[in-house]
């Protein structure tokens, strides 16, 4: 029992981060972000990707790490 709630709370910090670096984070480049997100499936990383776009548009003229294959098409 143990060991589930200790990878429920690891599930939750690093899902918390994401939320926080793709809804909150003034940097795009944020290395834990950049990395979390750079893991993620496909439909994850593109949602994130386009909602870090919007929200950091022409300051962020090359795309976050994860982010390549994404930031033109959005």
């Amino acid at each position: 029992m143990g060991i589930l709630r200790i990878l429920v709370l690891l599930v939750a910090v690093v899902g918390g981060y994401w939320a926080f670096y793709v809804y909150a984070s003034s940097e795009p480049y944020d290395e834990i972000g950049t990395a979390i997100n750079s893991r993620l499936p496909a439909d994850a990383r593109a949602f994130a990707c386009a909602e870090l776009k919007k929200r950091h548009g022409a300051a962020a003229a090359n795309p976050p790490a994860g982010c390549e294959p994404y930031w033109a098409s959005i």
